[in-house]
């Protein structure tokens, strides 16, 4: 089964402009109330961590690890829950209200994050293995060390690109059909993505230096503003960074939701009359 990346993209708009009220509600819960909820805790702030990094035993953080923790994953599930909400929302042909995506989401996008950490997991593991050996060449060749770790550790990009390219279209089938366990959606989107695998991997590593792009500079750009400011923290400046993190986020969110349900409507089966329209 075939995906043209034209194709989805054209899909892709089209939800876009059929959904925005959905789109929206559902981009205030994934990213607008997570973004308040971290901000409310110092470890999180860019200030705080510009601070560690400058002085690291000067710079002190007051309270445990375990709430920081509890309140990500918290966040990560709210996050999943409106993901799998948005897809359901833009993709069935009969919406039931918010009120039944949010609950849907909230089930689904647990089990759903909770299977990519396993996925994932997993393979980060497998991953320590050679890296430990890399570690024990690195020991003994300082010269050629660096270089085989930079590989490797490039591989491992490219090979995480890969997985989640071949894995993208998980959450839309979920939300397409009201699934609630993903593993049987992570096999369609296995099956689907056959044939497109190496166009859906450039697409998604372009996408994805795109952002990391996006990300680096707004980072660089919001540590020159807090430290032209050290001494005057929360500066109208300093609000407006925020909100330029807030979109970001906002639009990796929506990207990651129609790019997905996209290609998962460019990969569904023709009618002959379709084909020879």
């Amino acid at each position: 089964m075939d995906i043209d990346i034209r194709g989805g993209l054209a899909e892709a708009r089209a939800l876009a402009g059929g959904h925005k009220g959905a789109l929206a509600a559902y981009t205030v819960l994934g990213v607008v109330i997570p973004y308040l909820l971290l901000s409310s805790e110092p470890i999180f702030d860019l200030r705080t961590v510009m601070s560690m990094i400058v002085s690291p035993y000067s710079a002190h953080v007051s309270g445990s690890i375990a709430g920081p923790l509890y309140l990500l994953g918290i966040v990560s599930v709210v996050a999943a829950g409106a993901m799998l909400a948005a897809w359901n929302a833009i993709l069935t042909e009969i919406r039931e209200g918010f009120v039944s995506e949010i609950m849907y989401g909230m089930v689904a996008g647990t089990a759903f994050l909770a299977a990519n950490i396993l996925i994932y997991v997993g393979i980060g593991l497998l991953a320590v293995l050679p890296s430990t050996a890399t570690i024990g060449i690195a020991e003994w060749n300082s010269l050629g060390g660096g270089a085989v770790s930079a590989a490797y550790r490039l591989l491992l990009s490219l090979a995480g690109t890969w997985i989640g390219a071949r894995l993208c279209l998980t959450g839309a089938i979920m939300g397409a059909s009201g699934k609630l366990e993903p593993f049987s959606a992570f096999a369609e989107s296995w099956r689907r993505t056959r044939e497109a695998q190496w166009r859906l991997f450039a697409f998604y590593f372009l996408y994805g230096l795109l952002i990391g792009a996006a990300l680096g500079g707004l980072a660089l750009l919001h540590g020159a503003v807090i430290w032209n400011n050290a001494q005057a923290p929360g500066t109208l400046l300093e609000t407006a960074m925020s909100f330029g993190w807030v979109l970001l986020f906002a639009a990796y969110f929506i990207g990651q939701i129609l790019f997905a349900a996209g290609f998962l409507r460019a990969s569904r089966p023709r009618a002959a009359s379709e084909v020879f329209a």
